[in-house]
């Protein structure tokens, strides 16, 4: 049989989600592998920003005169932005090199937003990336907050039904002295997609970042987080809500490098795995030399719904420093045995009882959206997901 180039996509793959020390190489959780067949950028369609007033905001393909500045480029604008935030470069993101520079390549659209100093912005910053047949969807946006300002980023990575491509956001955040900023990601891709969520963040003296991670589908989904604690009394806290179903892979990679005094890195995960899902979550907490009087938390809790699931975690702590407090841990189960009984003495099989706990992640999720679209979105994928049992157990509460 004759085969054309053209039915042939190239498959790259990359390295991501390594973290700073290595475990046992048999345990397969040192990095991961992943294949981007997906090679065409998506138009620039796909990535949509919503921007508030009080923003300063540049794009790499303004075609707002009224949003441009003069005749610089995009990466004078970001070098402007850092410049004005008294902060430094800061490359580390949580994928790593590799998926960074492919983000790079592959982004649709590419832009800077700089809140000046003192600023408090009242509505919320949105990034919308929208999943693209065959082709790869990328945002790419540096957050760049002055000193005493505060904002608020809303990044949603959504699809209009099952497909095959790549979704990828690549957030990077510099919070001057004193700056607020919160960060909150729903990614609700239907099956067959892949997701590629790279961030990292910059925090200055008295600043803080809070993070706010919902993963609820795509085939794959990989994220990766980094900060950097530089500043005194400089603050990071992270909560991850997922949920894994079907045969999906989760992939996550977290790293709080605490380099001030004072400074206060917590990550929370909390998620649930049911059918054939697989999990793996990486947390290193890095209390470097020099950052007396620091803390540092990392907890996460898992359940395990289906007896066919798999879950794999790796809580660290890197410490050099001997006046610090770090602790980190995790709750890993699976349904307790006497509740299972009773669900199963009131006649629900283990499918429909997998649901119930699959149900609930989702439930949280459209309680906490942050606004009415990714709540319409995290609603069509639980049915999607759910199906049929949705109704079901509709029809058992109202009893």
């Amino acid at each position: 049989m004759e085969t054309t180039t053209d039915t042939i996509q190239p498959v790259q793959a990359i390295a991501v989600n390594r973290p700073p020390a290595i475990t046992w190489h048999h345990l397969k959780m040192n990095e991961v592998r992943i294949d981007l067949a997906a090679t065409t950028p998506a138009d620039a369609d796909a990535v949509a920003f919503d921007v508030p007033q009080g923003i300063d905001f540049w794009e790499d393909q303004q075609e707002s005169a009224a949003q441009s500045v003069g005749t610089a480029g995009l990466p004078d604008a970001i070098d402007h932005a850092r410049a004005a935030a008294g902060m430094q470069t800061a490359e580390e993101t949580g994928m790593g090199p590799q998926a960074s520079a492919w983000l790079v390549q592959m982004a649709s659209r590419r832009a800077v937003a700089r809140v000046p100093e003192g600023v408090a912005v009242t509505e919320p910053l949105t990034v919308r990336v929208t999943a693209r047949e065959g082709a790869c969807a990328v945002s790419l946006l540096d957050v760049v907050a002055e000193a005493r300002s505060s904002v608020r980023v809303i990044v949603h990575a959504d699809s209009a039904g099952p497909g095959t491509g790549i979704v990828g956001t690549g957030i990077r955040v510099f919070a001057g002295p004193g700056a607020r900023v919160d960060l909150f990601s729903v990614q609700t891709l239907d099956a067959g997609w892949q997701y590629l969520d790279d961030t990292g963040a910059s925090i200055a003296d008295d600043a803080s970042i809070t993070v706010h991670q919902v993963v609820l589908g795509a085939a794959a989904s990989y994220t990766g987080f980094a900060a950097d604690l530089s500043g005194y009394r400089a603050d990071c806290r992270v909560d991850t809500r997922y949920l894994g179903h079907g045969a999906q892979t989760i992939d996550f990679n977290y790293v709080m490098r605490q380099r001030g005094c004072k400074t206060t890195g917590s990550l929370t995960a909390n998620g649930v795995l049911v059918d054939r899902s697989q999990k793996t979550l990486r947390g290193t907490i890095d209390l470097v030399h020099g950052c007396k009087g620091s803390v540092g938390r990392e907890n996460e809790t898992v359940l395990l719904a289906s007896g066919n699931v798999r879950n794999k975690t790796l809580p660290v702590i890197l410490c050099d420093e001997d006046d610090v407090q770090g602790d980190h841990g995790a709750t890993i189960g699976h349904v307790n045995p006497a509740q299972l009984a009773y669900m199963q003495s009131r006649g629900l099989a283990l499918d429909r009882i997998e649901a119930l706990f699959a149900r609930a992640v989702f439930d949280w999720a459209d309680v906490n959206s942050p606004d009415a679209r990714i709540r319409a979105a995290v609603e069509r994928l639980s049915e999607t997901v759910l199906g049929s049992q949705a109704a079901i157990l509709e029809e058992g509460a109202d009893r």
